[in-house]
């Protein structure tokens, strides 16, 4: 006679359910790799970083221009005051005045000075 077979082994519950596991999250992990759509949104992200780079620095760059605009309806424009100041230049609708050399500075007080013997230079004593 024939042996008979041998009973069927008992099913492990946990090793087929991380086993299931694994599997699953392997190939959920390949989908959203392959999908694009991860990619999408990652250079979306990168996009709107650069973006909000670009807007910053737009923003700077608006309070400067305000900042000359402001200064320049007071009357403080940088060209012009570098003009009057550096290069002594007027502006047509000036009124110019013109003083004799020596008239507008005191004039200088003489002090007595002290008899010092000066000897000429290289020559002091040593």
């Amino acid at each position: 006679m024939r042996k008979p077979a041998p009973p069927p082994r008992n099913p492990r519950p946990f090793v087929a359910f991380f086993l299931s596991l694994t599997g699953s999250a392997v190939v959920l992990g390949l989908v959203l790799l392959y999908d694009g759509r991860v990619l999408e949104l990652r250079k979306a992200k990168a996009e709107i970083y650069q973006l909000d780079k670009r807007v910053a620095e737009r923003r700077r760059e608006n309070v400067r221009l305000r900042a000359a605009i402001a200064s320049a309806n007071r009357g403080e424009l940088p060209a012009e005051k570098a003009a009057r100041e550096e290069l002594h230049l007027v502006h047509p609708e000036d009124v110019v005045l013109l003083y004799p050399p020596g008239t507008l500075a005191p004039k200088p007080t003489q002090t007595p000075t002290a008899s010092v013997s000066a000897s000429p230079p290289g020559k002091g004593p040593r």
